[in-house]
């Protein structure tokens, strides 16, 4: 089991990762910190505020390509993390309608509590047209019973994305997944001269002069474009 962070800590991309490689490699459900909706949302809200800042002092550098690719990457994390998470807590629920005891509803945050009751209400409901006998056992949690706090303001979440950003991930591949082709989408490059730290979708880059480097191929473009970088050719 992972360590689950306490409430009030400051979550990271790292950790959403994380989480979201340990629910797609288990069908069981994990157990995550109890902020975890409230944390993804602020940590979106973070990112959004990095590319604010950055756009209003030079919308074509390297650094504000590469906060809105990571911006794009905390959003893709964030509903693939729920995806995942709603899909075995609804099985969960099914379950306690067909008088299931023993489901880890422990490892619910509130949010989720609510939403895996509902859908237990309801599957009770659909499960009693063929089963008159059996009753939904709904676990006392009590320390899941206060309702989370609702934030003033929520990053809107479906935000459009301009047709052309230079760092966008080619098919929206996630890394990790069966879909990626790392060998297609990324290419070695040489760096030209210092360059300023800066974030790409799954990691950041402190490059210096004649560093060799193999990147994302989009990224890589994007520095040669800028006559900061060129490509290196490998043949066998």
């Amino acid at each position: 089991m992972n360590t689950v962070a306490g409430t009030s800590d400051r979550m990271t991309f790292e950790e959403l990762t994380s989480i979201y490689s340990v629910e797609l490699r288990s069908n069981a459900l994990s157990e995550v910190r109890k902020d975890l909706y409230p944390a993804m949302i602020a940590l979106f809200k973070e990112q959004v505020s990095k590319c604010d800042a950055l756009a209003s002092k030079d919308p074509d550098s390297i650094m504000f390509d590469g906060a809105v690719s990571r911006k794009k990457n905390i959003q893709k994390y964030m509903k693939m993390v729920t995806e995942l998470r709603m899909k075995k807590i609804a099985d969960m629920a099914v379950r306690s309608a067909m008088g299931a005891t023993n489901n880890p509803v422990q490892l619910l945050t509130v949010e989720e509590r609510r939403f895996h009751d509902g859908t237990m209400e309801t599957a009770a409901m659909h499960w009693s047209i063929v089963d008159k006998r059996t009753r939904a056992v709904v676990p006392d949690i009590t320390a899941a019973a206060a309702p989370a706090p609702i934030p003033e303001e929520e990053p809107e979440i479906s935000e459009e994305i301009p047709a052309e950003e230079p760092f966008v991930l080619h098919s929206e591949t996630v890394p990790g997944t069966p879909q990626e082709s790392p060998r297609e989408e990324t290419v070695v490059i040489r760096i030209l001269e210092d360059l300023p730290r800066f974030s790409g979708p799954d990691r950041d880059y402190d490059l210096k002069k004649e560093d060799v480097i193999r990147m994302p191929a989009v990224m890589a473009h994007a520095l040669v474009n800028r006559e900061k970088a060129e490509i290196i050719e490998i043949t066998l």
